[in-house]
């Protein structure tokens, strides 16, 4: 019986260490947050702006086909291209020639996007912005 207890209590104290020592494993929204403060984030005003600004501006809607279908559509501009998230950053080469071209990318809520414009921003974009309000806030203010 004893032997037993001083077993348990090993095992307990192990189990905390072990616990203890092991880093906290981030959230999804704590990811997006970091890579939010790293990115310039844009409003639909804000985007609208643009878009007259810069006639060379790209959209970057990350969406897949089926959540353009099933959500109504895209922004609805002509320098605006459907570049699945995965596909990227085997993708993007094919549409933006320039590193200093202005880039816009979206989703349809804004927890993608952020990652979509870091990861542009790491392959050496210099004029990226993540549109946060993304499809669905677009849609809403039309």
């Amino acid at each position: 019986m004893f032997r037993t207890v001083i077993l348990a209590a090993f095992l307990g104290l192990f189990s905390l260490t072990i616990h203890a020592s092991e880093p906290e494993i981030p959230t999804g929204g704590q990811l997006q947050a970091k890579v939010e403060a790293q990115t310039r984030v844009i409003d639909t005003a804000s985007l609208k702006k643009l878009i007259d600004e810069f006639p060379d501006l790209l959209l970057v809607d990350i969406r897949t086909p089926g959540e353009i279908q099933k959500h109504g559509g895209t922004i609805e501009v002509a320098q605006n291209v459907n570049i699945v998230r995965g596909w990227l950053e085997f993708s993007i080469q094919n549409k933006v020639l320039d590193i200093d071209s202005p880039i816009v990318v979206y989703c349809g809520g804004g927890l993608r996007s952020p990652f979509a414009a870091k990861t542009l921003q790491d392959m050496g974009y210099t004029n990226v912005w993540n549109y946060a309000e993304g499809f669905f806030g677009w849609r809403d203010a039309q």
